[in-house]
């Protein structure tokens, strides 16, 4: 059974005079000395000096100056809630019932925990600058209106450039909405993103930094916030983490930094663990947690932040666009390869040139097989990918490049066709050929989702196999061979239905 002190000084202020009386009559037979918070202000030193335990009940300000004093003066605090007050209780596990809470508060054992300054003020649970959708909303708040509150406060939402310091001298730049430090916050939907993660005698400060890059991404980090039942295992996309001793965060432009709610200060602003500095009275699960926790680790984790000065322009120059802007520094080996696939050599040339009549002698034989082999061979695909991304990031060399190999490609399987075609003039028309005849919207359907599917194999080397199954899905020599053969035998009108399938195949894809 826990013991209580034997002596205490009770802090009340107007809001909370009506517990001076249950305080005094306390059934643990602690002696206790009631002080208004406005005397004490006027005399501390008096009052404090030697005292070995405080108990206090008033607003948070009132709150944070006693625990001030608990650090300079050396005595433990028991904090009995006020009725309005929701995020401090649950931050510190204190009780509802006050009875139990004037137990809790006269118990001689309080843990000692750490104090998180913001340029130098006490912060009890968080810290924001800038905004934090959704990160901020109370857990308690019902999902359908948390999906609201999360979409109404993303309107009109932009990044802006942070420049952060930490205690090893390491500098991060990059760009977000706002950032949150977080001090065992129970209470917030930042608790279920990091976690188990913070905690209040662990020496470090956590800084969560929310950063969406496209709407459709804020999105789909909302519906996964919003679904998830416990605690996430891995950060989100859109959010990075920092947990450090020390860190100094500055803004582009100044911003208003509020502290648990109330108190602000501005940007730059910088935020510190004074670790142990204080011996606060905390409920008995976030003391089985003081107990068991292991020694804490410093971690960075941003790998999806913007970074690098293309990143940070893109990110900075206007509103958060609907789809994520894809830089080269972060998509460096993706970009190289397209770039590469975009240049015209030997090799494609004379793959061209065997696809195209492999295909066209398939077509010939009304042989699905080889047909298929061809469409499997033909190296179309990547420049089409290529040109898909130079035209979506207005690379006038990226696109020039592609464009020019795709118009080889096209002519060199023409005349291939065309030549195969003159070696069997008599051969008669087949149903593999009628099958490129009369696109349909269905052709474009096709070409479109394949376009889609054929860049997302393009980006990720773990299914970049898939390719193959994109190029005999879209099937863009067959109808080149058909309209070679169409030219082949002067038949422009049975040329101009081939290739329009071509085209609309070329079109849908990129």
């Amino acid at each position: 059974m826990a013991s209580h002190v034997d002596a205490a000084v009770f802090i009340y202020t107007e809001h909370s005079q009506y517990l001076v009386d249950q305080v005094l009559e306390n059934p643990f037979g602690a002696s206790i000395t009631p002080v208004e918070f406005s005397t004490l202000s006027r005399d501390s030193a008096a009052i404090l000096e030697g005292v070995g335990h405080v108990i206090v009940a008033a607003r948070v300000p009132i709150i944070k100056t006693v625990l001030g004093y608990a650090q300079k003066y050396g005595f433990s605090v028991g904090i009995i809630p006020l009725p309005t007050q929701r995020e401090l209780p649950r931050s510190y596990d204190l009780p509802g019932k006050l009875d139990e809470a004037i137990d809790l508060a006269l118990r001689d054992d309080a843990p000692a925990i750490d104090l998180v300054l913001c340029n130098k003020q006490i912060m009890l649970y968080k810290a924001m600058m800038g905004r934090i959708p959704l990160l901020d909303a109370p857990l308690d708040m019902s999902r359908r209106r948390m999906f609201w509150h999360g979409l109404k406060r993303f309107v009109g939402l932009r990044l802006l450039t942070f420049n952060i310091s930490l205690a090893n001298k390491q500098k991060i730049r990059t760009a977000a909405c706002g950032c949150m430090i977080v001090q065992h916050h129970e209470s917030s939907m930042a608790s279920r993103i990091i976690g188990q993660d913070s905690g209040v005698s662990d020496g470090m400060v956590s800084m969560i930094i929310s950063s969406p890059s496209s709407i459709v991404e804020y999105v789909r980090f909302l519906f996964q916030t919003l679904n998830l039942s416990g605690r996430r295992k891995r950060i989100p996309s859109t959010i990075g983490y920092i947990k450090f001793r020390e860190i100094d965060i500055e803004s582009e432009t100044e911003l208003e930094v509020t502290i648990d709610g109330g108190a602000t200060t501005m940007t730059p602003v910088h935020c510190e663990t004074l670790q142990s500095a204080i011996r606060l009275n905390v409920g008995d699960e976030l003391r089985e947690e003081i107990r068991t926790a292991k020694s804490a680790k410093q971690k960075i984790n941003i790998q999806h932040l913007p970074k690098g000065k293309e990143e940070l322009q893109k990110a900075t120059k206007k509103a958060i666009p609907f789809f994520a802007y894809a830089s080269e520094e972060r998509f460096r080996d993706l970009f190289l390869a397209l770039r590469e696939d975009a240049r015209t050599n030997s090799m494609y040339i004379v793959l061209m040139v065997l696809s195209t009549m492999l295909a066209t002698v398939g077509l010939y034989q009304n042989s699905s097989a080889v047909v298929i082999g061809a469409m499997l061979l033909a190296p179309l695909m990547t420049p089409i990918v290529s040109l898909a991304m130079g035209l979506l990031r207005q690379d006038k060399g990226l696109t020039t490049q592609s464009t020019v190999k795709i118009i080889l490609g096209v002519v060199v399987a023409l005349l291939s066709a065309i030549l195969i075609t003159q070696m069997f003039p008599h051969k008669p028309l087949t149903e593999e050929m009628q099958a490129r005849l009369n696109p349909t919207l269905l052709d474009l359907a096709v070409a479109i989702i394949a376009g889609v599917a054929g860049a997302y194999t393009k980006a990720y080397k773990e299914i970049l196999q898939s390719l193959a199954g994109v190029a005999i899905a879209v099937a863009l020599v067959p109808p080149l061979a058909v309209a070679g053969i169409g030219a082949g035998r002067l038949d422009w009108d049975f040329f101009s239905q081939a290739f329009l399938l071509f085209s609309t195949n070329l079109v849908g894809i990129v």
